[in-house]
């Protein structure tokens, strides 16, 4: 029979305070790890809010960069139309005061040719090529977007006509263009001169 074996009490003692010194140690190390690891989590969350609100300024400077960029854009693109209108508004004044100066040149012209076609026969030479250089003059205006404003028949439209004479016809309807007495013109969209008509007024 084996001998049970007892330790002393002084034995037993030390071993406790060994056990429990050893586990204080343990505790110990335990505590400092985890103040170290907070302390870097926050060093790590103070990083991450910094590196957050660095991101949000930057984005701001981005947008502010970005709508800068927009503005400049459409005001380049505005300045842009801006001056090709004004472009096309000076070509155009241009033109209506050189057309200007060459209606009582035109008017001469269908005069002339009214005349000729009183006095003379239509197999005339001199008058088919008066005729052919006044359709040439015509052809290259009406190229340059001249037209002839031609009323006869129709309603009168107190935008393109001014009323000269009027007069009572039967079976005419009141209000209808019954004669040009001069041409009018117009330049596209812009009238150079009304057409000078008479009217029909019941």
């Amino acid at each position: 029979m084996k001998q049970k074996e007892f330790k002393k009490p002084d034995e037993e003692s030390k071993n406790e305070k060994k056990t429990k010194l050893q586990q204080d140690v343990k505790e110990e190390i335990k505590k400092e790890i985890e103040q170290d690891l907070e302390k870097e989590i926050n060093q790590y969350k103070e990083e991450i809010e910094l590196l957050r609100k660095e991101l949000e300024h930057y984005k701001k400077l981005e947008e502010d960069y970005l709508d800068k960029l927009k503005r400049i854009h459409a005001d380049y693109d505005n300045y842009r139309k801006r001056v090709l209108r004004d472009q096309i508004d000076t070509i155009a004044r241009a033109n209506k005061d050189l057309l200007e100066k060459l209606l009582p040149v035109i008017d001469s012209f269908d005069q002339a040719l009214t005349i000729g076609e009183d006095l003379k026969s239509s197999d005339d030479e001199f008058l088919k090529g008066v005729k052919m250089i006044y359709q040439k003059l015509m052809d290259i205006l009406a190229k340059e977007g001249v037209s002839v404003i031609d009323p006869k028949g129709k309603e009168f439209n107190p935008h393109e006509c001014e009323v000269a004479i009027t007069e009572n016809v039967d079976d005419v309807a009141e209000g209808t263009v019954l004669e040009v007495l001069r041409k009018g013109y117009k330049l596209n969209d812009f009238l150079i001169r009304p057409a000078v008509v008479k009217v029909c007024k019941k």
